[in-house]
């Protein structure tokens, strides 16, 4: 009983890794309002990449290097091309990725997983593979409704305000349309 008591007592006080839905929107909304601060703070454009997998979802941050418009069919025909690089006819991008904010791609925690990501100015909903939200040196952030599934299957929405990049966190899977109705 005595070493049962001292298992129960020692066992208690260790922490268990436990994640919940804020910790990660948390991150997310964080990087959104540091990267909007970096806009206006440099005077340039950046984005915020996400990688859409149904395995692992993970995001970091791209700088642009020199002044960037952001051309919807530009960006639809480099999601085409997807990885490749032998394309010697396609432009440089004038994105590269800003390690000062982050060394590598940060990870979603274990059994999140972004579900979608649907750009107002893009015209586009994207399900897989890299999205963007762009940040501009006015301080306006594109409309973006992003989706993350929890562990537990449930899905959340995180819209972001133009004007100001507040995040609001909304139950359930909606789009910009729909929220433009409410």
């Amino acid at each position: 009983m005595i070493i049962g008591g001292v298992l129960a007592a020692s066992l208690s006080r260790m922490s268990f890794k436990k994640v919940d839905n804020r910790t990660v929107f948390r991150g997310i909304v964080i990087a959104v309002k540091e990267v909007r601060n970096r806009a206006k703070l440099y005077g340039t454009t950046y984005r915020l990449a996400f990688k859409i997998d149904e395995k692992s979802s993970s995001y970091w941050l791209e700088k642009s290097v020199s002044p960037t418009l952001i051309d919807k069919e530009f960006l639809a025909k480099q999601r085409e091309r997807g990885d490749k690089k032998d394309d010697d006819k396609a432009p440089p991008s004038p994105f590269q990725v800003d390690s000062s904010y982050s060394k590598k791609e940060k990870q979603l925690e274990s059994g999140y997983t972004i579900k979608q990501l649907e750009s107002g100015p893009q015209d586009a909903v994207f399900t897989e593979g890299t999205a963007y939200i762009h940040f501009f040196p006015t301080g306006m952030v594109e409309p973006v409704a992003l989706q993350i599934q929890d562990p537990k299957k449930n899905i959340w929405t995180l819209v972001f305000n133009p004007l100001t990049g507040q995040a609001d966190i909304i139950d359930g899977a909606k789009s910009l349309k729909d929220l433009s109705r409410q």
